[in-house]
């Protein structure tokens, strides 16, 4: 019952925005683009049906539907995303379901709503004792060099670059054909512009995405196609190692994989402090 109350969070306050924002074409129109409306369009179609959804149900919406019910509003929402349904004609019928007429779409750019500058994770990770110095080489485990001399160590950073990575032919089809929602497909298209040797955050990921660092973590938290994808490129706000296999942080479980991966790359990683030093890439397209 959690995992469908959290699909349908993500859903009607992360995917679907994100997807009016941006003016996806799945839709001819979107004439709402806030979380709150889709979630009335969708509650009003599945739950109303021929009243407003709260004559039937009360409210948090979320907390009160039975499994079916939820199942059902993602179903419909996954429709909305995919386009086999029609948003404005929803949206419609929900108005009229409240007295309402429906007001034609603007011409003009909406202003972008405020995002979430913390970086979260949806829940704290479990600590695990990891030995990060596996992330070392030989000659800087056997020295004991300290956390300036790590840095120094690392393999130079290619120079900053607007320039973002071609993706593969190839992956683009594995990631747009796969059972992902249309959200999560977005995150991993978007990541793979990032170029070796660089490394960006979630916010600046999600900023791109008109979305949250939370649904843009959310997303990463089980990368199917890592590492081609490569997830080890995105750090915190404050460039800490962030998440990586479903951990957080240096003490995660796969901290050393991350921090070989970056360094491998290019990246100087403060192994000590879990830290990558240079700029944020954030030249996406």
């Amino acid at each position: 019952m959690e995992s469908l109350q959290n699909e349908w969070k993500v859903l009607y306050r992360g995917t679907l925005p994100s997807l009016a924002v941006s003016k996806s074409p799945v839709q001819n129109s979107w004439p709402v683009h806030v979380d709150h409306c889709f979630g009335r369009i969708i509650l009003d179609n599945v739950i109303g049906k021929d009243t407003p959804w709260m004559s039937k149900l009360n409210s948090p919406a979320v907390k009160n539907m039975t499994s079916a019910q939820l199942r059902k509003c993602i179903a419909l929402g996954n429709a909305i995303a995919e386009g086999s349904e029609n948003l404005l004609e929803l949206d419609a019928k929900s108005l009229r379901l409240r007295g309402k007429k429906q007001k034609p779409a603007a011409n003009s750019k909406r202003k972008r709503e405020p995002e979430d500058q913390k970086e979260q994770e949806a829940s704290p990770p479990e600590k695990r004792q990891l030995d990060i110095r596996s992330a070392l080489s030989p000659h800087e485990r056997d020295n004991d060099l300290p956390s300036s001399r790590l840095l120094a160590a690392s393999s130079p950073a290619p120079k900053p670059t607007s320039e973002p990575s071609p993706i593969d032919p190839d992956l683009y089809d594995l990631i747009t054909t796969s059972n992902l929602t249309p959200f999560r497909q977005r995150v991993l298209l978007a990541l793979c512009q990032v170029p070796a040797g660089h490394f960006t955050t979630y916010i600046a990921l999600s900023t791109h995405l008109h979305s949250s660092a939370r649904a843009v973590g959310n997303a990463l938290r089980n990368n199917p196609f890592a590492p081609r994808v490569p997830c080890h490129r995105v750090v915190a706000a404050d460039k800490g190692l962030g998440g990586f296999g479903g951990d957080w942080g240096k003490e995660g479980k796969h901290a050393g994989e991350k921090i070989r991966l970056l360094r491998g790359e290019g990246v100087f990683v403060d192994v000590v402090k879990g830290r990558v030093k240079g700029s944020i890439w954030n030249g996406y397209v």
